[in-house]
């Protein structure tokens, strides 16, 4: 087609009816979808309603519960923190124990220092070199010592001297310190 050879033209009452009329299905389209939707929105919350009544029972039962067994939580925390305790607890007879009985009878112990980490130094006296050196032996052929030193040896060189001063540091494998 050519420009402006054909007219159009628009019939604007025949139209606008048939606009006004699917403006108007539209409309009620959309409103009854509306009212549909609303009504669906009640029915769940008349359903929600009671479960939530049951929620609320139920937290209260639990606040309650918690308040009544408090005293039993309390003891279970402790129970559990004193098994922790008897778990890990240190034996230190068993280890002044086996300290006595692997101590040669020259030689005699005047401090002590040490942790659980099983270092430990004491400051010890015996009747000759020998004596400190035998003791470190001794010491080392247990299978629960790892390490020994001498350390800081003095005394023994003049008869006015009465014995050797040392420092025996030694360590432990840990298990000597449990049950």
């Amino acid at each position: 087609m050519i420009k402006d050879e054909a007219q159009i033209s628009f019939d604007w009452p025949k139209n606008l009816l048939m606009l006004s009329l699917v403006l108007a299905f539209g409309a009620l389209l959309i409103g009854e979808a509306c009212w549909i939707l609303g009504r669906w929105e009640d029915s769940e919350r008349a359903n929600l309603e009671p479960l939530t009544a049951k929620v609320d029972i139920l937290n209260q039962d639990i606040a309650k519960l918690k308040n009544d067994n408090s005293d039993a939580l309390l003891y279970q925390e402790k129970s559990r923190v004193f098994t922790e305790l008897l778990n890990n607890h240190v034996y230190w007879t068993k280890t002044l124990d086996w300290l006595e009985k692997n101590t040669l009878s020259s030689v005699h112990y005047s401090g002590f220092s040490g942790d659980l980490t099983g270092s430990y130094e004491l400051q010890a006296m015996a009747d000759s070199y020998s004596d400190a050196s035998w003791q470190a032996r001794v010491l080392l052929s247990d299978p629960v010592v790892q390490e020994v030193n001498i350390k800081q040896v003095s005394g023994g060189g003049t008869e006015e001297a009465t014995g050797v001063q040392f420092v025996l540091g030694f360590k432990l494998k840990p298990e000597i310190f449990k049950k």
